[in-house]
């Protein structure tokens, strides 16, 4: 069995708990000072353990896995608070952080060579995340396949060879869910224009997008090949798509990605 030490259990944080706590192969304990009453309150299951400090744990030095999942600009608090943390030389630091890189926990966690770095994302709380993860060079083959192992019970993995993607993921994967929600709102609200009700107009995007996915999903064809499969010469759907691409809406969003990825790296630097 694994012992896994998470600090930060705000939505991220919360939702990789709730998947590892459903599985026999790990024992979870919480840092978290803030949300320590609530979250000892909500969560009974005897597998999870709730601190308000790391000074409050005796054996430290048993954690396998030590995630940090709080906010980018609360890491410097945190690193200082672990100053004396007495962990095992063995045990991988994974950081699901955007933007702070693997070099931040190779400075701060002195005892401590083996980083993870993973970018989830919101679906990872209902068991669909994907999850883009690099590990450093201290990583070996098993500890890789148990890394895919503990994340692959939220979601999807894929490992990337170079760190700059985590970057990158984290503006297509990581913020991708808040843009298809603010996608999703503004179609409501187009065709609640058109005279539909609010509910109604919840039921249309909804299931469309559902059904949308799902029938992408079940053929091995491109999104663009489906585009010219829907939307056949003269009707409706190309008359849509043309108003779509006069307004640009690629090139929108480009800018968008763009805007994220350039966020992600300010993070990085502490901005």
């Amino acid at each position: 069995m694994k012992n896994i030490l998470l600090i930060g259990c705000g939505h991220m944080g919360g939702s990789l708990m709730s998947g590892w706590s459903n599985s026999k192969n790990y024992t979870i304990s919480v840092i978290d000072k803030k949300k320590y009453s609530i979250l000892k309150k909500r969560n009974r299951n005897k597998k999870i353990k709730f601190f308000k400090s790391i000074d409050d744990i005796n054996n430290q030095n048993n954690f396998d896995y030590i995630i940090f999942a709080t906010r980018p600009l609360e890491l410097t608090n945190v690193f200082k608070e672990l100053k004396n943390a007495n962990f095992n030389k063995k045990s991988i630091a994974i950081s699901v952080i955007a933007g702070k890189k693997t070099e931040i926990f190779k400075k701060n966690l002195l005892n401590i060579n083996k980083i993870v770095r993973v970018m989830p994302n919101m679906p990872a709380l209902i068991g669909e995340g994907v999850h883009c993860i690099y590990t450093n060079k201290s990583i070996n083959k098993k500890e890789i396949n148990e890394i895919d192992k503990l994340f692959s019970l939220s979601g999807k993995t894929l490992f990337f060879n170079s760190e700059t993607f985590i970057d990158k993921a984290t503006a297509v994967s990581g913020s991708g869910p808040g843009f298809i929600f603010q996608l999703i709102d503004i179609m409501e609200k187009s065709a609640i224009n058109l005279g539909f009700s609010k509910n109604t107009a919840k039921i249309l995007i909804n299931e469309t997008f559902r059904g949308s996915l799902n029938l992408l999903n079940s053929n091995n064809i491109s999104a663009e090949k489906m585009v010219e499969t829907v939307a056949t010469r003269g009707g409706t759907t190309e008359a849509g798509i043309k108003k779509m691409k006069i307004n640009k809406v690629d090139n929108i969003f480009n800018q968008v990605f763009k805007a994220a990825y350039t966020r992600a790296k300010q993070q990085g630097e502490g901005k």
